[in-house]
């Protein structure tokens, strides 16, 4: 940021022709300047800003907007003000009025704060502002009036379009003593008003909560690789945009024929054209995804590929592109595949397997049947025999809301027969306690399914060969193995494109909390399956119990009519 100010004053001689100029020059490094100064001026003066965007798609090259909408600027928000009051200020809360302003451009709610303060605490002067600029470069220029006593400007111009980012200055005094200054000249740079937490221009709204102080948008502040202005071979971003401030003389004021004034702007070594800046920018690449599946025949080495895509192009001479597919040698998957049940692979289960067999002998007759049910203690590998045109199904208990994924590999059962054949491949179908269908689709030789369950209680998951051959050449002994998982499975920062930004201990925290929620279903589960067990054993004792008291009262009064019934014989035969 570069500041440069001329003061002129001038004393008449003997020959009214002649005038002495003496001209102070000052700079100003940073911003806000020192307002502690008080001003001595007697007079107020007006003052023309000239803004002007240097948003360019070669400086700012990284997701640079160029539709819905393109880059471009509000209009100008300023005002006249004393120390006692703020438009904004860096390290501080922004307030509501800049909040709707950096957000959507609504400026008034704004005008109605400065109002308020020009009201309350008498720090306004003046309110002011100036035509937006349609484009990312672009002139906009307008004047004001500046008094003695509120010799501090400040203005704000939202980045349009962006989250909640701004340019603007804050408390720039442009009195030095009893001398207002000629010309100054600044460089603004993006700031992030602190209330929105959207990293690029077209990001959709996200409020920050709770809200951050504002700060200045840096190369390498915040740094976060989908950041717009993340530029980490920079030391420091090329200015957003320009502004400068020229006083208007009395001469210009009352537009006199006079001869135009000559600038008097020291320079300062470094100027370079804007259309010259061609910020570098590297070719940024996701994180690699998943091994995919090995492709081969058994007994030979197969090959798995994975691949990541481009998040951002290179421009400007940026690092290219890195190779975008990886392979590598493996076991062909028809060869090995594991059961595990979520990540209790040495936890015992029962596993009911519920056999429908259908037989297609001509006459279309079907038997069914329950053919096994069995315990599986440490089990780490499952696979069955399946005929040809057959169907089996499993009968497995799964709480409500809980993922379920398999993985399934059929071939024939006779090991000499090696390799797939185009005919074969497996109908899965899902049914849920109520036996509505929840998943029902066909695969081929090999493939995966995921359900997610709405319902707790027993799930029937049903696979069947769909060979295409007709039913009297279907006679094939077929084997097929399966591998199901259950509940949430553990997280792996490769497995989804669009964690490829987050960090580690991110990954670790939401799987942490996924666990949290699986087991909290599963307790819940139990608990419904315990009430239901305790309300039906209080039914069967309520039952038992009245029966017993049935029983108790027939036999009470059998016994009763019984000892009536002999009293009377024993009266009747006289021998009591």
């Amino acid at each position: 940021m570069n500041v440069t100010s001329t003061q002129e004053s001038s004393s008449v001689s003997a020959n009214p022709w002649l005038s002495v100029t003496l001209a102070v020059f000052g700079g100003v490094p940073s911003l806000p300047l020192d307002t502690d100064r008080m001003c001595s001026s007697a007079s107020a003066v007006k003052y023309k800003l000239s803004f002007t965007g240097q948003w360019t798609q070669t400086a700012f090259p990284k997701h640079y907007p160029l539709y819905r909408p393109p880059a471009q600027w509000s209009p100008i928000i300023g005002v006249t003000h004393s120390s006692d009051y703020h438009l904004w200020e860096r390290n501080a809360y922004a307030s509501n009025g800049v909040r709707e302003f950096s957000e959507r451009g609504e400026a008034w709610s704004l005008i109605k704060e400065v109002e308020a303060a020009g009201e309350q605490i008498q720090g306004v002067y003046g309110l002011f502002s100036a035509p937006a600029v349609v484009g990312g470069t672009g002139q906009t220029s307008t004047e004001f009036e500046i008094f003695a006593r509120h010799s501090l400007l400040s203005f704000i111009v939202r980045i349009v379009p962006s989250p909640d980012w701004f340019v603007g200055i804050d408390s720039l005094n442009l009195c030095e003593g009893s001398h207002w200054k000629e010309n100054v000249s600044l460089e603004l740079y993006p700031y992030d008003a602190g209330t929105d937490s959207g990293f690029a221009f077209s990001s959709p709204n996200f409020e920050t909560i709770p809200q951050a102080k504002v700060t200045q948008i840096t190369s390498s502040f915040p740094r976060h690789p989908a950041n717009s202005f993340y530029y980490p071979r920079l030391k420091h971003l090329p200015p957003i945009a320009t502004v400068s401030l020229t006083k208007i003389t009395n001469s210009q004021a009352f537009r006199l024929p006079t001869q135009p004034p000559q600038s008097n702007q020291i320079p300062i070594g470094n100027e370079i054209d804007s259309s010259l800046i061609n910020t570098p920018l590297d070719c940024e690449v996701s994180v690699w995804s998943l091994w995919g599946l090995c492709k081969g025949q058994c007994g030979e080495k197969g090959v798995k590929y994975r691949t990541r895509y481009i998040h951002t192009h290179p421009a400007n001479n940026g690092a290219p592109c890195p190779s975008l597919e990886e392979r590598r040698l493996c076991i062909a998957d028809s060869c090995v595949l594991k059961l595990r049940y979520g990540e209790q692979s040495l936890t015992s289960f029962l596993c009911c397997l519920y056999f429908e067999m259908r037989l297609f002998n001509g006459v279309g007759r079907s038997l069914t049947g329950l053919l096994l049910a069995s315990f599986l203690i440490l089990a780490s590998a499952m696979y069955f025999d399946l005929g040809e045109q057959e169907e089996k199904c499993i009968i497995e208990e799964i709480p409500e809301d809980t993922l379920v994924t398999g993985v399934f590999l059929l071939e024939y059962w006779d090991d000499s027969r090696k390799g797939r054949t185009p005919h074969l491949g497996l109908t899965v179908t899902v049914r849920d306690p109520q036996h509505s269908v929840v998943l029902l689709k066909r695969f081929g030789s090999y493939g995966k399914f995921t359900f997610t369950s709405h319902a707790s209680g027993q799930h029937f998951l049903c696979v069947q060969s769909n060979s295409t051959r007709f039913s009297v050449f279907a006679g094939d002994r077929l084997r097929v193995h399966l591998d199901v998982q259950m509940g949430e499975h553990p997280v792996d920062p490769f497995a989804d494109k669009t964690k490829d930004t987050m960090k580690a201990m991110e990954f670790n925290l939401q799987h942490l909390i996924d666990q949290m929620r699986h087991i909290s279903r599963q307790q819940d589960f139990q608990r419904n399956r315990e009430e239901k067990f305790r309300q039906m054993s209080e039914d069967t004792n309520g039952s038992v119990l009245w029966w017993a008291v049935i029983q108790t009262t027939i036999l009470l009064s059998v016994g009763f009519w019984q000892m009536k019934s002999l009293k009377n014989f024993l009266i009747e035969k006289k021998l009591v």
